[in-house]
């Protein structure tokens, strides 16, 4: 048996073929998007006929019932077509579907101890837990004293074969939500502009984020888009009275919310709207909540599969799919899954003095390069810590040249490590009030007078901690103009070094000086051998706010030591996650062109690496760089899944170890972190090759290694560096209160979209 698999359960006998009723769709004119109209006669259909389930193939809908009410749609007719019975081989997709919804059926009926419904079930792919299985395997209701609730989401995803087995898949994760609806918070005067809502009436899970609270009732006629209806009268007039008519002459006078879900704008009740809840508000808004079930959001592997086995018993015996039910234990065949899994080997490193065994010998061995010249540091910090910031400061300066920690010499850190320094007739050593911008920018502009400064090490308070307004975002604004490399420092890490006693100094120190020296153009350690004949990686990534607010490009470049050379703004804004070609365009002339300027001409083999989905028309790539004789490959690294990979042990269930990976065809998923067992479980990511001849294996290789080489710490990243550095430097400058921690973030302090990596591959040869 593979030690490797999904949280997949296999199907206990076959699917019987069903009769079906039949709805033919006719256009009325012209249609923009066929899918959406397609969708909306399905939902609709669905809302006047009590929620009987409508399922979808092409231009066809399919029920299991016939539907009584079919009502009159703008830009399309539907025509009732009969009955037929489906064949399973030709109509898998909507088996699936019929899967799920009688998997809802189920689980709608299933009660607590209590007596109450279990699961909230809205015949979807998302069913909610209303209670939380613990680890000692005991069902809790969680909710906390401000009416926060935590619940258990399971996502399905059952996967029908042509003869009618079924594999179902298997997700879980945690959902938050609260007890106030948006009509409640604005009686208690709270400004609801901009929030991201769900819609708690429908079975929609579109993102819906609200423009405005109209000046208009829910009662007036009108507001629910068509002339003299109000929105009260749709929901009467489309069989859901029940939700409307318990409403009180107060609620009726309610405002109309106008939201918009994609790019369109619709009329919303605000009774039928809640908040999403995400952790980070919870963690603000109910910080005693948010510590009490941090032991059950993280979990582990073997915590997973007990939760989703308790789901699978619930789930029970489907007696209208031919008494289908699911073995209650992870499905192990890959064979019949068609995928191969292993263990990557990790890569080998070099330092200054040669190989290194892991990366904190790295600090023994010498960093792989230095700057030649001596790089002078200056020091901010807020009134009345002087203390803290010598102390930084004096240990930095003795562990990067003395070789020393706690004023000691260490026999594991090699002396004149890094090659900085500090002299106070050249550099700044500066305090500066806390609590004002203007006053942080002004500061930060004082190391435009001490040209000899390479870079600054800033003294801040702790992030989201403080009562004032934090200078982190103001400093590297400014700092980034100025081209100045910064290191932001809070005071509680600070405090580390004002106590000898304290040993964890160390591993701060250890990042601390990888950090600073990744950002004055040094390298800490490089790869071996890369696998496969590549010259470089190009690290593509579409950053996307909410709403669909999106930026210019931007291009970061990295020598074959990984020292950025370059960065690149593309002047053309971007409308979308597709990259316009013209932004193509001016991305690879530079990237071309920086390689030839470093290497005296155009690399031969090129991989391309995506971070999400790859939109982008291949013939473009195909044309731009056949012309130029390079050949290349475009690879998408996508790190939201929801799909987990589990370690099987004899009876037990744990967490797979860093290298582990699934391979089938030219899909794959890999896990690039080590957690332990206990804490939390590894989020592998999906590789997929879309265009290329280099193997499958090799790139899973390649990336696997380069997510082990990040500059800025002992431990990896969970992405390569390619897609996880223009991550970072994306989320970092679209959400400004996001403090993350990235590498040369002092250089890449600007508004970008697109941000390419750009990395040439050293090899050594020893």
């Amino acid at each position: 048996m593979n030690n490797l698999t999904f949280e997949a359960f296999e199907g206990i006998g076959q699917l019987n073929e069903l009769n079906f009723y039949k709805y033919r769709l006719i256009g009325k004119g012209e249609i923009d998007n066929v899918h959406q109209v397609i969708w909306s006669v399905k939902y609709k259909l669905q809302a006047n006929n009590f929620f009987r389930p409508v399922f979808v193939k092409g231009e066809v809908l399919y029920s299991l019932d016939e539907l009584k009410v079919i009502p009159e749609f703008e830009n399309v007719e539907v025509i009732p077509d009969g009955n037929t019975i489906l064949s399973i081989a030709d109509n898998t997709d909507v088996y699936k579907d019929v899967i799920v919804f009688y998997i809802n059926n189920h689980l709608k009926n299933i009660k607590d101890i209590n007596n109450n419904k279990k699961y909230i079930a809205k015949n979807i792919d998302e069913i909610i837990g209303k209670s939380i299985l613990t680890p000692n395997l005991k069902y809790q209701y969680m909710k906390s004293e401000k009416g926060f609730k935590l619940q258990r989401k399971f996502k399905i995803s059952p996967v029908v074969s042509r003869n009618g087995r079924v594999i179902l898949y298997l997700n879980c994760s945690s959902d938050f939500s609260t007890d106030k609806s948006i009509y409640e918070m604005m009686n208690d005067g709270l400004d609801v502009s901009g929030l991201q809502v769900k819609n708690k009436w429908t079975n929609s899970n579109g993102n819906i984020f609200i423009e405005e609270v109209l000046d208009k009732s829910i009662s007036e006629p009108g507001t629910s888009g068509k002339l003299g209806q109000s929105l009260i009268d749709y929901y009467i007039n489309g069989n859901q009275k029940y939700r409307v008519e318990k409403f009180t002459d107060e609620d009726k006078k309610a405002n109309v919310i106008k939201a918009k879900i994609k790019k369109k704008t619709y009329n919303y009740i605000p009774q039928a709207l809640t908040p999403v809840i995400t952790r980070e508000y919870l963690s603000h808004a109910d910080k005693k909540f948010s510590k009490q079930i941090e032991n059950v959001i993280k979990m582990d592997m073997n915590y997973r599969y007990q939760t989703l086995k308790s789901f699978v018993e619930d789930i029970g015996v489907i007696k209208e799919l031919n008494n289908l039910h699911f073995k209650n234990e992870y499905y192990t065949n890959f064979d019949f899954m068609g995928f191969e899994s292993g263990i990557l080997e990790e890569p080998v490193l070099i330092g200054a003095n040669g190989k290194i065994k892991d990366k904190k010998q790295i600090f023994i061995n010498g960093f792989f390069k230095n700057p030649k010249e001596n790089v002078k540091f200056g020091v901010l910090y807020p009134e009345g810590c002087m203390e803290n910031a010598q102390s930084i400061a004096r240990s930095i300066l003795d562990f990067a040249t003395a070789g020393k920690y706690n004023k000691q010499e260490n026999k594991y850190i090699s002396k004149n490590l890094m090659n900085i320094g500090f002299k106070p007739s050249e550099c700044i050593f500066e305090s500066y009030k806390l609590g004002d911008i203007t006053e942080y920018k002004a500061t930060a502009r004082k190391l435009k007078e001490h040209e000899k400064v390479g870079f600054v090490i800033a003294v801040i308070p702790d992030m989201n901690e403080s009562e004032v307004e934090n200078p982190y975002n103001p400093f590297k604004k400014v700092w980034a103009k100025l081209n100045i490399p910064s290191q932001m420092i809070t005071l509680k890490t600070t405090e580390k070094f004002k106590n000898t006693v304290d040993k964890s100094g160390l591993y701060y120190l250890h990042n601390i000086a990888l950090n600073i020296l990744g950002k004055i153009g040094g390298i800490p350690w490089i790869i071996k051998d890369m696998p496969g004949n590549i010259d470089c990686f190009i690290g593509l990534d579409v950053g996307t706010r909410e709403k669909g607010i999106h930026f210019p490009a931007c291009s970061v470049l990295f020598d074959k030591y990984g020292k950025l050379i370059n960065y690149y703004k593309p002047t053309i804004p971007q409308s979308g996650e597709k990259i316009a070609e013209t932004v193509l365009q001016e991305i690879f002339d530079n990237v071309l062109i920086s390689y030839k300027e470093e290497n005296g001409e155009y690399p031969k083999n090129i991989v391309i690496h995506r971070d999400g989905f790859s939109r982008e028309n291949v013939d473009w790539y195909k044309e731009y760089f056949d012309k130029k004789g390079i050949k290349f490959n475009i690879i998408e690294v996508k790190k939201n899944i929801p799909v987990k990979i589990a370690k099987v042990v004899g009876s037990n269930i744990c967490n797979p170890i860093k290298g582990s990976y699934v391979l089938k065809n030219n899909k794959a998923f890999v896990v690039t972190t080590d957690i332990k067992d206990g804490v939390a479980s590894p989020n592998p990511l999906k590789i997929e090759k879309t265009y290329g001849d280099v193997e499958m294996k090799s790139i899973i290789e390649q990336i696997y290694s380069l997510s082990q080489i990040h500059v800025g710490s002992t431990k990896s990243l969970r992405l390569p560096i390619t897609t996880g550095y223009a991550d970072n430097i994306t989320i970092n400058n679209m959400h400004p209160l996001n403090k993350k921690k990235i590498v040369l973030d002092s250089y890449c302090c600007i508004i970008i979209n697109i941000t390419v990596a750009f990395i040439i591959i050293y090899n050594v040869f020893w």
